[in-house]
């Protein structure tokens, strides 16, 4: 695991779930506040009216001195510093006269517009609403700062987020508490996966109900240890079997090598170094057979492979090994009926016609026939001879690797017919026995047939 960075899922999760929190906490904060300060603009519009209207009943029922008095009251009452100008206007209705007003105020004015207004004021940002009396008589104009507003405003959502903002550590507690115990399956998988045996695989183990996100996880690595399991059984008995093979043409070997060295005949030597070479073929027949194997042993799929004449392999394969059966006196023959291009590697499906026919040589009798058929309509290859056959109970265990017929002194290594089929396995193709071709002395040899289905067949040659 060298170079590849490593996180805390538990970590992680408990960081993203505090930052969601706090996010949706300032969130509200900004949401609080505009409502705050909405509510409280429109809560100190309706103070401010009220005190207008209170202030304007005690100017024209009173004098300056009343005024200053019951607003003084009025502020402590409400708590709401508010600024006022009381005015009155002149006998002559051209101007006004100042009657009262607050330390905040001016002398002038702070507004003309009746109703409410806002502007700056003294280099803050004020609100004033006026108010008007008796046919215009008196006027009160009654103000107060923005500034006032937002603290008051952002007192109450204070308030209001102050039991959030306290609990938020104890929400990150919860969190990550909450996140330990439901990532507890995944440290029991961890535990369960890391105390697998590796010479005794065998499934994962939870004890207890498993998340049904982490279910599809385990169950893909039960089929993998499954899988992986089944791949070394057939690892183990393959190496076990290739040595034993292995160990009796090596022991032969060196047997006839011993007995040509200490023979003094001649022709007990020349007798003894043909049965070497001939060992030599058997082995060097053997290592290509196994290394086959090892090649086509993994779980190796169907590729993008070219279409390949079947036919035309066949011949060229037939034409290799006619030397072969010319040796043995064999009768070596080929019904080629048109083309028939399959789907597939060319290599895997030579190694699959050239194990066949070979097998065919090897175990029909010297001076035996074997025949190919290429059936381009019916999409089959089949693969005659008049050997000695195989009991049908037993033609399943020729399949498996190291398996032999009767004659079991023919030269062949019992791998050919195990390489078919894991090759037919892999195209998609079907393989069946049958009766093959009469013998001489009665009874008939064995049949290989191969089928290839359509999507693996073209019909379009």
């Amino acid at each position: 695991m060298s170079g590849r960075q490593i996180y805390s899922l538990r970590r992680r999760l408990v960081g993203l779930l505090i930052a969601v929190v706090a996010l949706l906490w300032s969130l509200s904060a900004a949401v609080a506040f505009r409502t705050a300060h909405g509510e409280a603009d429109e809560l100190f519009d309706a103070q401010m009216v009220q005190v207008a209207e209170t202030l304007l009943a005690i100017v024209a029922a009173g004098g300056p001195g009343q005024v200053a008095h019951e607003m003084a009251e009025h502020q402590h009452d409400y708590q709401l510093p508010v600024a006022f100008q009381a005015w009155q206007r002149d006998e002559t209705g051209s101007g006004w006269h100042l009657l009262v007003r607050s330390a905040e105020m001016t002398d002038v004015p702070a507004t003309r517009e009746a109703g409410f207004d806002e502007h700056e004021q003294q280099g803050a940002l004020w609100r004033f609403y006026t108010v008007d009396h008796d046919h215009g008589r008196y006027r009160v104009i009654v103000g107060q700062q923005h500034a006032t507003r937002y603290r008051l405003a952002g007192e109450i959502a204070l308030h209001l987020l102050l039991p959030i903002l306290i609990g938020l550590p104890l929400i990150a507690i919860g969190i990550w508490v909450v996140v330990g115990r439901a990532l507890r399956p995944v440290d029991t998988v961890a535990r369960a996966v890391g105390g697998l045996d590796a010479r005794h695989l065998a499934p994962v183990r939870i004890d207890g109900p498993l998340p049904a996100e982490i279910a599809p996880l385990v169950g893909s690595l039960d089929a993998l240890v499954v899988r992986l399991a089944e791949a070394l059984d057939n690892e183990r008995r393959f190496t076990a079997d290739a040595a034993h093979e292995l160990r009796t043409p090596l022991a032969a070997l060196r047997i006839q090598a011993q007995v040509a060295c200490r023979s003094i005949e001649s022709g007990a030597r020349q007798h003894a170094l043909e049965q070497v070479l001939s060992g030599v073929e058997r082995m060097t027949h053997l290592v290509e057979q196994l290394l086959t194997l090892a090649r086509l042993d993994p779980d190796a799929t169907l590729p993008d492979g070219e279409w390949v004449d079947l036919a035309e392999l066949t011949r060229s394969v037939c034409s290799t090994l006619a030397p072969q059966a010319l040796r043995r006196e064999q009768s070596l023959s080929l019904d080629d009926r048109g083309a028939m291009p399959v789907t597939g590697n060319h290599w895997w499906l030579e190694v699959l016609v050239r194990n066949l026919v070979d097998n065919a040589l090897r175990y029909t009798p010297l001076g035996g026939e074997v025949h190919v058929l290429v059936d381009a309509v019916g999409r089959r290859l089949v693969v005659s001879d008049n050997g000695p056959g195989i009991d049908p109970v037993l033609r399943d265990t020729m399949l498996t690797r190291f398996a032999r017929g009767a004659e079991a002194d023919a030269g062949g290594c019992g791998l050919g017919l195990s390489i078919v089929a894991r090759i037919v396995t892999i195209l998609g193709a079907r393989l069946d026995f049958g009766q093959g071709l009469p013998r001489p002395g009665g009874g008939e040899g064995l049949a290989v047939v191969l089928t290839f289905p359509p999507t693996i067949a073209s019909s379009g040659g």
